[in-house]
Parts: C-alpha cells; sequence; structure tokens
C-alpha cells in the first residue's frame, strides 16, 4: 500500500482466512487504513489470483471504497478468484486487464505504469507495476520472475532504486543482468514462515550487491520519497513503532 497526497493504492492483499479465522487483510491491511482514517482506495491492483495475493481481496472490496480494480483474467476458475468476480460485479466496482506498458494513473510528477507478460505460467503473468516520483522510482513484481522481464525489459526503465523481488525471494525470480538493467540499491522480500524454502539462497547470492530488506527479519518496511531522497525504515515490534534504516538520494 503506498499514498500520493491522500490518495492511496493496493498491490495485492494477502491470503484469506484458514478454518475461520480472518483474512490477512482483515487484521493487517483493512486495519490499518481504517485507524488511520483511509476509506478511499484509488485502485487495487490484483497481481494474479494466487491464494497468498489475492485471498483477501474480496474483504478489501467489501470493507473500503474502491474505485478501480486491476486483474490479470476474468476467465480465472480458482474459488478466489471466482469470487472476486462475484465481488466486483455486486458491488459495481470498475475493473481492467492490464495493457503492457501503459500508464494507469497520473498526477503532476506521480506515475503508476503496468507491465503484463501474456505468458502461460501462472507466476510470469502477474501484473508488474512501476511507481515513478520525479527521480525514485520502485518496481513491484508479485510473483514474476526472470523469464517475464525478459519479455518486458525494453520497455522497463533503468535506475529503478527499489525492487520488490517477486515471489517471496524464490529461485528464478532476479538474475545478474536484470539487477544491472534496472540498477537496484535496495531489494525488499515479503516472507515468512513457509515450507517453500524462501527466500531461496541463489536468490540471495544474486541480491547481495543490494541491500536485502525482508519482512521475516525486519517486519513491516516502509519507504518514504520526495521525488529526490528515499528513506527506508522497519518496524520495531516491541517499541511498536519505525525507526529509520537508511536515506539515500535517487538517481
Amino acid at each position: 500500500m503506498f499514498p500520493y497526497k491522500n490518495k492511496y493504492f493496493i498491490i495485492d492483499t494477502g491470503r484469506a482466512g484458514y478454518k475461520g479465522s480472518k483474512a490477512q487483510a482483515n487484521s493487517i491491511i483493512i486495519k490499518y487504513l481504517k485507524d488511520r482514517g483511509i476509506k478511499n482506495i484509488e485502485a487495487l491492483i490484483i497481481t494474479h489470483f494466487d491464494n497468498d495475493h489475492s485471498g483477501g481481496a474480496v474483504d478489501i472490496m467489501n470493507n473500503l471504497n474502491i474505485k478501480q480494480v486491476y486483474i490479470n483474467s476474468f476467465s480465472d476458475k480458482t474459488i478466489t478468484s471466482v469470487n472476486i468476480y462475484k465481488t466486483i460485479k455486486e458491488l459495481q466496482i470498475p475493473a481492467k486487464l492490464p495493457t503492457n506498458n501503459t500508464e494507469i494513473y497520473q498526477e503532476n510528477n506521480f506515475h503508476l505504469k503496468t507491465y503484463f507478460a501474456n505468458s502461460e505460467e501462472d507466476n510470469e503473468k502477474s501484473i508488474i507495476t512501476i511507481l515513478s516520483y520525479n527521480d525514485f522510482d520502485m518496481l513491484f513484481t508479485g510473483d514474476a520472475g526472470v523469464k517475464a522481464f525478459n519479455k518486458l525489459k525494453k520497455d522497463i526503465p533503468h535506475n529503478v532504486e527499489i525492487l520488490k523481488v517477486g515471489h517471496h525471494g524464490g529461485p528464478h525470480v532476479v538474475n545478474s543482468e536484470m539487477l544491472n538493467h534496472l540498477g537496484t540499491k535496495i531489494s525488499i522480500i515479503s516472507t515468512g514462515p513457509n515450507a517453500f524454502g524462501h527466500p531461496n539462497r541463489g536468490t540471495l547470492d544474486i541480491l547481495r550487491k543490494t541491500d536485502i530488506y525482508r519482512t521475516d527479519l525486519n517486519n513491516s518496511i516502509k519507504i518514504s520519497s520526495d521525488g529526490k531522497t528515499y528513506t527506508i525504515y522497519t518496524f520495531d515490534r516491541y517499541k511498536k513503532k519505525y525507526k529509520k534504516s537508511k536515506e539515500l538520494v535517487s538517481e
């Protein structure tokens, strides 16, 4: 989730509840927003329909005012996607498929653009989003990896300061050529206890030339930017507040 001048955008929603428990969206995202009086969301981008990325979408749509939804397919057959389609229709929320290299929001020097690889592999057809604000850029890849990037890289700019690493840092989500193209300084891996070995050791080795932040080690990670500099904050669970980790200059 990221704000711009009191306008808010959400990429992915966490997983659905398990055996009657609340979805992560309820216990984390919706609570965080409601505690801050935030009800209006300019766009919800659902990168793909894996449960850990889209399982909380229905809860978010039912609890917040979503102005626009972006999804990567209108024909997915999973339980999660069918429930999302149903909720979009019931709430009459505008929904669009992404088109590659297309700006979906622009205001002054703030831009959001989507990239989309037409792949048969579920992860590789995740919606990829770039946030640009003056000289600062951050790339969100969903579960997409090197295959999708290689199809799209002619359209993806250089000097992308922060990479939200695909597929929780799993294998084949990044290589040296990709990092050289992006010029990434900071890598963020969203992961927790899992049976899949995420983040992958080989992926961490490739990312060693960047500063790596991980949600399993650094908890919540917050980034602020004025378009020239950007600051990384991590959440101290004991003091229950964010602390500054690093401040850098955008290129």
